[in-house]
């Protein structure tokens, strides 16, 4: 639970169980590699990952590149885009590829209209050479140098290597090549002591495509959440609303979430508790909304109350024309769905059209 700290018995628990799991090896690690990526189509897994990854790419396409929105697909258009310049390498063809420039958008573009820097060894003008072999061994270098520009950055990728975010023909070329006995050519790009990880090729799409996601996810995390810092937490407005003990906007430390999220969580709290009755004093499809902690995400947001809260703190005028027509307790899916209409054509009142789904 948000702001506990884990309980003795969980801990010593925890403790009892690490000699066992290091007597596996290598054999634990690929299978905690291997449940990252091996959620069956149509499970409930699956299904998740699947809602995030579309999450991912709305998020990325609308606000991840320079000079405005650029539709993203994940993995294929990225693994793609990284390739494209590599035709359009001669002289004669320089201005046909300063105007193809402005569309031939790469994983880099991002992190450096996010961070406003590259990876070691990546420049924003990236070719790639024309022999086979030499490509993915630079492909892979570059892909390295990504991740360990994340990792440097606080991101969690420690499950990913460089060829899952390959292409599938290039990663059996990089097979090829890592099992070569000429490796003199690799020394300078692979990392030392590192194999390659053996993907059978009827899997291979779907690792590639939940490693590309977890990339994205880790860039949202390292590069744009982190701007909420701590010290900035002093300008959320404090809770003006009397008896609330109930409600604590503050979370001091939490096992589950960043100092940047706990910040949001209390955001979302003290704007909760703010508006929650200058909206629906008078409301005419329910009470008051009751007082609530708020500390996850998603389900403390499904009836579409605190994201009405959020919005009105900031846009009062959507109160009267919006949402004082929702329902303050709701019970029935349709009760929810109506809520939920209601916020996505706040949405569009506001110009905030990122195609989300009620």
């Amino acid at each position: 639970f948000l702001g506990m700290e884990k309980l003795t018995e969980h801990l010593n628990m925890e403790e009892s169980e690490t000699p066992n799991k290091a007597d596996d090896g290598s054999l634990g690690n690929e299978e905690k590699i291997e449940q990252f990526f091996s959620a069956k189509e149509g499970s409930v897994t699956h299904n998740f990952y699947q809602k995030v990854v579309n999450a991912a790419q709305t998020w990325f396409s609308l606000f991840g590149w320079p000079e405005g929105p650029h539709l993203l697909s994940i993995p294929e258009t990225i693994r793609r885009d990284v390739q494209k310049i590599q035709f359009y390498s001669s002289p004669k063809k320089f201005s046909r590829q300063n105007d193809f420039s402005k569309y031939n958008k790469t994983i880099y573009d991002v992190l450096l209209h996010l961070s406003g820097v590259l990876p070691p060894g990546i420049s924003s003008s990236q070719s790639l050479p024309v022999d086979d072999t030499k490509r993915v061994i630079q492909l892979h270098f570059q892909y390295s140098s990504l991740l360990d520009f994340l990792n440097t950055q606080g991101g969690c990728i420690s499950h990913i290597m460089p060829e899952f975010l390959l292409e599938p023909r290039d990663y059996k070329k990089w097979l090829e090549i890592s099992s070569s006995t000429n490796t003199a050519s690799m020394d300078s790009y692979t990392p030392k002591g590192k194999c390659p990880y053996i993907i059978d090729m009827n899997k291979f799409e779907a690792w590639s495509k939940w490693a590309w996601t977890d990339i994205f996810l880790q860039i949202y995390k390292v590069l744009v959440l982190s701007r909420v810092a701590p010290r900035f937490s002093n300008a959320v407005p404090p809770i003006k609303v009397q008896n609330t003990q109930k409600i604590s906007p503050c979370f001091v430390s939490s096992n589950i979430y960043s100092d940047s999220e706990r910040i949001l969580l209390s955001w979302l709290n003290t704007n909760y508790e703010n508006t929650r009755q200058i909206i629906w004093g008078n409301c005419q499809k329910g009470a008051i909304p009751s007082e609530r902690w708020i500390v996850n995400f998603d389900k403390d947001l499904l009836d579409g109350l605190v994201f009405a809260t959020q919005l009105a703190t900031y846009c009062p005028f959507l109160i009267e024309s919006h949402f004082v027509n929702m329902y303050t307790q709701p019970k029935r899916p349709e009760q929810y769905l109506h809520n939920c209409l209601i916020i996505i054509n706040s949405f569009y009142e506001i110009g905030l059209d990122m195609g989300i789904q009620v």
